[in-house]
């Protein structure tokens, strides 16, 4: 696995045309490659406000231990921030099984975020600084 990083426009618009999002600036990103270097997958992060920062992650069956390291490392270390928030649709069970396994906490449900059916809510997660430290950052696992 090896990281992209300083093509922010680049690997916003490969994981926003997957996603169906646009990402709007200002936002950095981490591309994840693969074993040909092409981007798969990657870490946009926005709404950064000094104590909290938005992610958005997209990296099918290829997420790692390095990958998730690597974001916390930056949200954690490199922007001193406080907090991070995860936000997925109520229907992604597969970001709402991941999310608390990595130490994320539920935080709400926003209705009628993505639209106006049942699945269109957006469910909120965040992580501290003090659980991504130890967690992540302080193992040599």
């Amino acid at each position: 696995m090896k990281l992209l990083f300083g093509q922010n426009e680049y690997v916003g618009g490969i994981v926003g045309s997957v996603l169906g999002v646009t990402f709007y600036g200002p936002y950095s990103s981490i591309g994840f490659l693969d074993d040909t270097g092409h981007v798969r997958g990657g870490a946009i992060f926005n709404n950064y406000n000094g104590s909290n920062i938005e992610v958005t992650v997209y990296a099918p069956n290829m997420a790692t231990r390095g990958m998730i390291r690597a974001v916390m490392h930056y949200v954690f270390v490199q922007l001193g921030c406080n907090r991070m928030t995860a936000r997925t649709r109520r229907n992604n069970k597969a970001a709402h099984k991941a999310l608390p396994r990595m130490g994320f906490k539920y935080e709400a449900t926003l209705q009628l975020y993505y639209g106006p059916g049942k699945n269109d809510a957006a469910v909120l997660y965040w992580i501290d600084r003090e659980t991504a430290l130890n967690k992540w950052l302080q193992r040599s696992s």
